[in-house]
């Protein structure tokens, strides 16, 4: 049997699937993020049935720390010691085969989720409700059922074939960037996550932005206490109104500069400088002490955190070079959270090719985006695992918006399972 004719095969053995069903079961096991992973038991359970070798670890995050793409958490959480990856391992017949890496995230987000049950997942009009119903335990699922629908039809795999359910939000340290750091990659890796923005398999990440959050700190001094009239003390939000006019035009100067040379994207500016909220306290009497503004760069690839975050106070300090208070006690500039470095994989990449080949067989009209994303889980088995990693994923709704069900549609979630299907046999069968 050629490989056409056993993808069909194998597309035809996914219809007889309870493949909602198995989405459903999936939302059904909580796995709220830093919270107990009891879904993980679910993922797990097909795993040994399959005959992968497991790994199950936690989210320690000890082992990422100094690394640049090091997210550290946000105040006041923690990911519990029931919170863990699963990884799932098949080796292959060959030692010509090439190997494939497929993963997505099970962690939810219940504040997202205004469901009277959230974990009672609803199918209406064609789509799949409930909580992580797209993001991302549809991934989940996706890889588990396509690999399920090969090995019913396949004896084995000339490539090895990984399945990596991680703990992926808050930027994937405690996730897809843990587990890499274990020694998990492969000759490729696809990224099983739905397209946010509508676009459905169309859409095929392929560029990770740089992102980095930082805030900038301006002090400022008390003038005389009690002095209504006097004017020696120096205000923060004044001082703070001036880094603000300096950092749009550092962002100006940057987007004029730096643009995308090739690609999808030519043309256009690879870097963006957000002010997402400013603020001042701590006043004695009138005077305020500080003001903090909170920001986010976007940057692409030819850049690092190190080197934008150098840049920028480097600007900074020439732009205050001729104001004698903001020279001599500068901004103070403190990462936050979210930290990525940028990525790429070519549209020529042999795994680009094997996913948009695929995605044709099973959508024929469908006219691709290649999209760049802002901080995807694809650059981390790209820069730390040396692995082209692409996203895609099916259609979907109401991730990010406040007070709503998200949803993944029913029919595009079933085309995906085919193509990961198809892209397993591609990849990791030799002709």
């Amino acid at each position: 049997m050629n490989k056409v004719e056993l993808k069909e095969q194998i597309s035809a053995s996914i219809d007889q699937y309870d493949v909602i069903g198995f989405l459903q079961e999936l939302i059904q096991y909580p796995s709220e993020y830093g919270k107990p992973t009891t879904a993980q038991e679910i993922v797990i359970k097909h795993l040994r049935k399959m005959n992968f070798d497991i790994d199950q670890f936690s989210g320690n995050m000890e082992n990422v720390t100094e690394l640049e793409d090091y997210c550290p958490l946000p105040e006041n959480q923690e990911i519990g010691e029931d919170a863990f990856n699963v990884v799932g391992l098949k080796k292959g017949k060959s030692d010509q085969g090439k190997s494939l890496l497929l993963f997505s995230h099970i962690d939810t987000e219940l504040n997202q989720n205004t469901l009277t049950n959230p974990l009672i997942p609803k199918v209406d009009n064609g789509r799949v409700y409930g909580l992580g119903a797209a993001d991302a335990k549809c991934g989940i699922a996706m890889m588990v059922l396509a690999s399920q629908a090969v090995f019913e039809n396949v004896e084995g795999l000339d490539g090895s074939l990984c399945l990596m359910s991680v703990l992926g939000k808050r930027g994937g340290s405690a996730g897809t960037l843990s587990a890499i750091m274990r020694g998990y990659t492969a000759d490729a890796g696809i990224y099983l996550h739905p397209a946010e923005t509508g676009h459905g398999f169309n859409e095929i990440k392929s560029y990770s932005m740089g992102m980095v959050d930082f805030k900038i700190t301006v002090t400022g001094e008390v003038g005389v206490e009690a002095d209504d009239i006097d004017d020696s003390e120096v205000s923060a939000i004044l001082n703070g109104n001036k880094v603000i006019t300096a950092l749009i035009e550092f962002d100006l100067e940057r987007r004029s500069r730096l643009m995308f040379e090739q690609g999808s994207f030519q043309g256009s500016p690879k870097t963006k400088l957000h002010i997402g909220r400013a603020y001042g306290g701590t006043y004695v009497g009138l005077d305020p002490l500080f003001f903090t503004m909170e920001c986010r760069m976007v940057f692409g690839v030819g850049e690092t955190i190190s080197s934008v975050m150098q840049d920028l106070k480097e600007y900074l300090a020439d732009y205050f070079v001729g104001d004698d208070y903001l020279n001599d006690n500068p901004p103070e500039i403190e990462l936050m959270f979210m930290r990525a470095s940028p990525a790429y994989v070519p549209n020529d990449a042999p795994i680009t090719k094997t996913i948009t080949d695929n995605i044709k067989v099973v959508q024929p009209d469908v006219e691709f985006i290649f999209q760049h994303h802002g901080a995807s889980d694809i650059r981390l088995p790209i820069i730390y695992g040396n692995t082209p990693s692409i996203g895609i994923g099916p259609l979907c709704g109401n991730i990010y918006a406040a007070n709503k069900v998200e949803w993944v549609d029913i029919q595009d979630y079933i085309d995906g399972i085919k193509i990961v299907a198809n892209i397993i046999v591609d990849w990791c069968l030799i002709d």
